[in-house]
């Protein structure tokens, strides 16, 4: 009697254990390609339970209607991947691929004709000589014209892993003559930034300074300049691997900044588990050419002067070489509008 006991006790622990999640797992991994054979042994080892258990559940899990249909649903992505991944070898065969070419002032219609409709990035050199924020803006300036005032600032975020998906845990209030004295040293942190993230609450704080900045006739549209975005950080902050959801023109007024990107059309590859976002780490993604893994990397370092154009869902990793003041601007002279259609800010 002891023995039976025993045994049912077993039975009913490994039935209790194919619950929905691991339910979900399998299909998950039956989703992504998984060998039905294979899984069911790596699964059974790693949940401990028999083999002939998780491979009668597997069984039932691919005759299931309801998994049928999803078989449909990844059919049709695995055909999506394809035409993009059709774009990244066209792109390996371009000799100007691999690299994001620098040039000189450059007019609205050539901009537009050979990177906003040809989905390419650039840096644009001399874009904004004209402004006056070209001379005036330093961290000196902005502390003169802000003086204690507090300002909206993403804070605390070294402690957390995860800090840009959840940036809006990180807002608070700080007195820029505080923030002066931390942005002025050389010691490197990546724990507060002045980001787009801060620019509602910041809008009337910062407001003098756009009275420094003009317009760039052609490529922005006619005061598009004013609902620009400042950013201002130390030496050491760090924008991880995202996507934007649209086209962006990135500014430097004030020190360096290391952009590496990788071409939307190597999205499949990108590690995106959230929203815009990439499990890849800082340092898992170098430059280089594309590998069965990993995608093809570009990278640039721009400086005071130079404006990068960030097509919309290129990703891009941004790295503070110094501390840094700049703008991004979103109001372009053509349609900007991606977002609208854009349906997928949960996890995958």
């Amino acid at each position: 009697m002891a023995k039976a006991n025993k045994r049912k006790a077993a039975q009913a622990a490994r039935g209790a254990a194919i619950n929905d999640d691991f339910r979900q797992k399998i299909a998950e991994r039956l989703l992504e390609g998984a060998d039905p054979d294979l899984l069911a042994k790596q699964l059974a080892g790693s949940a401990g339970l028999s083999l002939p258990l998780v491979e009668q559940e597997i069984a039932r899990a691919t005759k299931s209607p309801y998994f049928l249909a999803t078989e449909k649903l990844r059919n049709r992505i695995g055909k999506w991947e394809w035409v993009l991944q059709n774009g990244a070898r066209l792109a390996a065969n371009d000799p100007r691929g691999s690299e994001i070419p620098v040039i000189g002032k450059i007019d609205g219609e050539t901009f537009y004709r050979e990177y906003y409709r040809a989905h390419r990035p650039v840096v644009v050199q001399g874009l904004f000589d004209h402004w006056e924020a070209r001379e005036r803006w330093s961290l000196d300036y902005f502390r003169n014209v802000l003086g204690r005032r507090e300002v909206f600032v993403q804070t605390g975020r070294e402690a957390d892993k995860d800090y840009e998906i959840n940036t809006r845990d990180h807002g608070a209030m700080r007195s820029f003559a505080e923030l002066y004295e931390r942005l002025a040293s050389d010691e490197p942190t990546n724990d507060f930034y002045i980001t787009a993230n801060n620019s509602a609450q910041n809008q009337e704080t910062f407001r003098a300074f756009y009275r420094d900045i003009g317009g760039i006739p052609g490529i922005l549209r006619p005061g598009g300049e004013q609902n620009g975005f400042i950013w201002v950080g130390p030496k050491g902050t760090v924008t991880p691997w995202h996507h934007d959801l649209t086209n962006n023109l990135l500014i430097q007024m004030v020190g360096r900044k290391r952009v590496r990107m990788v071409a939307s059309h190597d999205t499949p590859k990108m590690r995106n588990h959230f929203h815009c976002y990439s499990r890849w780490g800082s340092e898992d993604l170098l430059p280089g050419p594309a590998t069965a893994e990993k995608p093809a990397v570009l990278e640039c370092t721009i400086g005071p002067g130079d404006a990068l154009f960030i097509p919309i869902g290129w990703w891009h990793h941004v790295d503070g070489l110094d501390q840094t003041i700049g703008m991004s601007f979103v109001e372009f002279a053509w349609n900007n509008d991606f977002y609208t259609d854009y349906h997928s800010y949960v996890a995958f």
